[in-house]
């Protein structure tokens, strides 16, 4: 259920990037692209290609066609947010006006003894008309991870969606120009060669593995080769244990799985997915030396 949402949200924000770009650009719905135009009118990164092409695409050879069924999607979306157009200023006046003051006020207040009731009220007799107009007029991008944690798609139910301090508070913030854009600044630190130094006790010395990102996790060059998931496990945690490396192999996965989602949403250089690689391996490997300290040598546990 969770892996859906996940997909859900994701698939959401590329649907509403598409139609932003068809507007922006003055595409028409019927026209072939190729992968480098889903990049530049869409901000479609390499995994969006990977993991989601056919659902929003026939696909003949190099060229992409949206489906009829996502066209008619797109067209339905379009309707509305011409509808919404010209009352979108008015609305987001208001919308400032209540929300934006309350929000103000709660960041400044003591937050554990804010009175909630005053937005829920708020909300029901005064924004959740106007929500709707903001929604449709600016088609915002949102955070996935309020999808992912509400269970909802805003498109599914606007009124419904809306209704929580964080989703008004996203609004306002795209309403400000501080909201989520879409990029593909990921893919700059895809298909790379990386190190990952880790020092290994049974021959005193470090071993350099070579790592590389991938759309689907990692890939791996040591005595084994192929492929990781996103939290090293496969080939690169097999290597480790191959060499009877001590790690903290929980700690460790999450460290990798957190780092690839920095990579992937382009929060991180090339530079700074090595440097930040190589602090997990050094990681690993004080504690590989802090393991062995002291063992008499006759024991030969560790």
């Amino acid at each position: 259920m969770e892996e859906e949402i996940i997909c859900e949200a994701r698939e959401r924000n590329l649907k509403i990037s598409i139609v932003k770009g068809i507007l922006s650009n003055g595409l028409e719905l019927k026209r072939k692209f190729n992968k480098k135009e889903l990049a530049d009118y869409f901000c479609f990164r390499q995994s969006d290609l990977f993991y989601y092409d056919t659902v929003f695409f026939d696909i003949e050879g190099e060229n992409y066609y949206l489906k009829e069924k996502m066209q008619n999607w797109i067209q339905n979306v379009i309707t509305r947010h011409t509808q919404a157009k010209g009352y979108l200023e008015e609305a987001q006046v208001f919308f400032e006006k209540n929300f934006g003051h309350f929000e103000d006020e709660y960041e400044k207040s003591n937050r554990f003894n804010f009175d909630f009731s005053i937005l829920n009220e708020m909300y029901e007799k005064q924004l959740k008309s106007v929500v709707p107009i903001i929604h449709w007029g600016r088609l915002p991008i949102l955070p996935e991870y309020l999808m992912i944690n509400s269970g909802r798609i805003p498109e599914k139910g606007i009124e419904e969606f809306y209704d929580h301090y964080h989703m008004l508070q996203a609004l306002r913030r795209d309403i400000l120009g501080k909201g989520v854009t879409m990029d593909i600044k990921g893919d700059l630190t895809l298909d790379k060669r990386l190190t990952f130094k880790v020092y290994n006790r049974r021959w005193g010395h470090a071993d350099t593995y070579g790592i590389t990102r991938t759309v689907e996790g990692w890939n791996v060059s040591h005595i084994t080769n192929g492929k990781s998931e996103k939290d090293g496990d496969g080939t690169l945690i097999a290597n480790l244990n191959h060499d009877s490396i001590f790690f903290p192999e929980e700690g460790v996965k999450y460290a990798l799985s957190k780092l690839w989602e920095q990579a992937e949403d382009g929060e991180l250089t090339l530079s700074e997915l090595q440097k930040r690689l190589q602090q997990v391996a050094d990681w690993i490997s004080i504690v590989e030396k802090a393991v062995g300290e002291g063992q008499p040598d006759w024991v030969g546990y560790y």
